[in-house]
C-alpha cells in the first residue's frame, strides 16, 4: 500500500499519522457544527479534543502498561512512544478516554452519559476513517493469509504489516466499513436516545467491540497469547466490553421505560 504519503527533504509524512490528524479535525468540526449548545459549549469540545489526542498518544499506552505489569522506565518509554501508536490497541485508548472524560464531566458539572451519547457517533466515524485509510495504507491491523478473491497483498510496511506478497484478509476494511455503518446508524438513533441517557453509548459499544471481536478471528497481528477457550487478551476484552454495552443498553431501557412513548 502507501505507508508514506510524501517526503519533503528529510521530513517524512506517514499516511497513518496524516489520516489520524485529518479524521480528528473532521469529527471536531462536525461535532462543533451539530452540538447542542445547552449541553456543550465550544470550549468544552476543545477540552474534549485534547483528551482524545492525549488518550491516543499517551493514555492508551499507559493503560497497556498498567495491564502489562512491567513497571520499568524502559517499558514506560516504550508504551508512550508516539512512534509506536500503531501498537496501541483500540480497547486501551477507549478505556483511557472513558476515564478521562468521566473525570472531566464531573469537574465541569456535565451530564456524562448525555455527553457520551452525543460524542460516540463521531468517535466511531473517526475510527472508521482511520481503519479504512490509515491502517490499510500502513498495513497494520492486517489479517491472516487467505485465498479469497478479495485478499490483498502489501509491499513495504516497515515491520507492522504481513510479509510482502502474501495475500491476507483486509481486516482493516472489514472493521472500517462496519464502523462506518454503525456511526450512521447511531446518528439516526440520536433523537430517540436523548430520552434515555447512556443507551446510545451502550449501542455504540456493542457495535464497535462486537464487530472487533468477530473480525479479530481473521486478524494476523494479534499476539496477546491464549488465555481461555482459545481466546487471547484483546478478544476477551472486546467480548467483555460488548457484554457491558448490552448491559448498559438494557439497564437504560429499563430505567427510562416509557420515555419514548
Amino acid at each position: 500500500m502507501h505507508p508514506i504519503l510524501a517526503r519533503f527533504g528529510e521530513i517524512t509524512v506517514y499516511t497513518y499519522g496524516f489520516v489520524m490528524m485529518a479524521a480528528l479535525f473532521l469529527i471536531y468540526f462536525m461535532a462543533l457544527k451539530n452540538r447542542d449548545e445547552s449541553l456543550l459549549e465550544r470550549s468544552h469540545l476543545g477540552d474534549i479534543s485534547f483528551l482524545v489526542v492525549f488518550s491516543i498518544w499517551f493514555g492508551g499506552g499507559l493503560v497497556q502498561l498498567l495491564f502489562s505489569g512491567e513497571f520499568s522506565l524502559n517499558s514506560l518509554r516504550t508504551h508512550i512512544d508516539p512512534a509506536r501508536l500503531q501498537y496501541t490497541s483500540t480497547i486501551a485508548v477507549s478505556t483511557a478516554f472513558f476515564l478521562l472524560l468521566s473525570g472531566y464531566c464531573r469537574w465541569k458539572g456535565l451530564p456524562f452519559w448525555l455527553v457520551m451519547d452525543f460524542l460516540i457517533p463521531y468517535f466511531i466515524l473517526g475510527y472508521a476513517l482511520q481503519r479504512l485509510f490509515g491502517c490499510f495504507s500502513a498495513g497494520c491491523c492486517h489479517g491472516t493469509p487467505t485465498n479469497l478473491p478479495w485478499g490483498v497483498t502489501f509491499g513495504e510496511t516497515f515491520g507492522v504489516g504481513p510479509p510482502p506478497g502474501v495475500a491476507v484478509h483486509p481486516t482493516q476494511i472489514y472493521m472500517g466499513l462496519a464502523a462506518l455503518a454503525a456511526s450512521r446508524w447511531l446518528w439516526i438513533m440520536q433523537p430517540q436516545a436523548k430520552k434515555k441517557p447512556g443507551s446510545l453509548t451502550g449501542l455504540g459499544t456493542v457495535a464497535l467491540f462486537g464487530v472487533y471481536f468477530v473480525v479479530s478471528f481473521w486478524r494476523g497481528d494479534l499476539k496477546g497469547g491464549e488465555i481461555i477457550l482459545g481466546l487471547e487478551s484483546s478478544q476477551l476484552s472486546a467480548l467483555l466490553l460488548t457484554f457491558l454495552g448490552v448491559t448498559l443498553w438494557r439497564v437504560t431501557a429499563w430505567r427510562y421505560k416509557g420515555r419514548l412513548e
